[in-house]
């Protein structure tokens, strides 16, 4: 989650193999087009923008009491319970209570580690060999996450579980490489560098196969799932590259986003960048839906997946969306 959900996305490169192009900054993208955009994608997708949140007090309050001990840092412990409570009871609302819970955990955690990464880089690279040496006491919230992991293989299938482990891992390790300040990406690159990076980072992998539980399991259902999973990873970053912007950039100052390199490698403007990334969702949600249009049970929940995303930044006070008068 973009960052899929957690703090903004910092891609660290300013060279590519593709002449680097610098867009018309003369007009930053105001409120009142950032706005209008969204409301063209609205048209689209089903929604309509709330300001007030679904009930969750008694799910943070949960999740804090795991997170909690294990975090140094309490207020961000329950920042990050709170989020990581919207994140589940929006994106997977027709899931049991338990599996949310666990999604809940999942991502509360994956906040908190997102965070406080830079001071983690240690704890981060030997989580993996820390698994394999079988170690009894995992440090602070990696042990919550080595419980997860547990959790994973009785809630999901062996696939899934599967996918959602090495997943975990190596969201953990390309946080690992983001965090460590001791080397820069420099010299050219790839013109596919800026999506490639983008899509290792924020752990949208594990929230598309928290879509499919045990209890709707089928091969027949999995096999239909992957045929849809590279636009479900693409639409969770597209996302929530939209709808944090205003937080970031149009109310914030943040100017090394992916939507700005973007717009630097293509060559255009920051508003044609956001433009498409519109179109792109749009199209991803349509695709997604004729994708899995012969499986009802999977079509409902990827749209409500989808859905439920864009419902989430409208509703989760930190992206701030609902200063752009949105009626209720």
């Amino acid at each position: 989650m973009v960052k899929s959900i957690g703090s903004n996305f910092q891609l660290f490169t300013r060279l590519f193999s593709v002449p680097f192009h610098r867009p018309d900054t003369s007009e930053e993208v105001t409120k009142l087009q950032y706005r209008t955009l969204l409301l063209e994608l609205l048209k689209h997708i089903p929604i309509q923008p709330q300001a007030q949140q679904r009930p969750c007090s008694d799910l943070t309050d949960a999740i804090y009491s795991r997170l909690g001990p294990v975090t140094s840092d309490q207020s961000l412990a329950r920042a990050g319970s709170k989020i990581g409570t919207l994140v589940a009871i929006y994106f997977y609302p027709l899931h049991r209570d338990h599996c949310q819970f666990l999604i809940e955990l999942y991502a509360a955690a994956y906040l908190v580690l997102d965070d406080l990464g830079p001071a983690m880089v240690s704890e981060i690279s030997q989580f993996r060999m820390r698994l394999l040496q079988q170690a009894e006491n995992q440090p602070g919230v990696f042990g919550l996450l080595v419980m997860l992991f547990e959790d994973f293989d009785r809630e999901y299938s062996t696939p899934c579980a599967n996918k959602l482990f090495t997943s975990v891992v190596n969201t953990l390790s390309i946080l690992e490489v983001e965090c460590d300040s001791s080397a820069a990406f420099k010299g050219p690159a790839s013109p596919l560098f800026p999506k490639y990076f983008r899509n290792m980072t924020g752990s949208s992998e594990a929230f598309v196969y928290f879509l499919r539980p045990k209890d709707i399991f089928s091969m027949a259902r999995m096999k239909l799932l992957l045929q849809g999973v590279p636009e479900l990873l693409d639409i969770t970053d597209g996302i929530n590259d939209l709808l944090s912007f205003y937080k970031e950039s149009v109310v914030g100052d943040e100017r090394d986003t992916y939507v700005y390199q973007k717009s630097r490698v293509d060559g255009v403007s920051v508003r044609q960048t956001l433009q498409s990334l519109s179109r792109e969702i749009i199209r991803r949600y349509a695709l997604i839906q004729r994708i899995f249009k012969d499986d009802p049970v999977l079509q409902e929940l990827g749209s409500r997946y989808v859905e439920g995303q864009i419902e989430f930044y409208f509703a989760c006070e930190r992206y701030r969306l609902s200063e752009l008068g949105w009626s209720t």
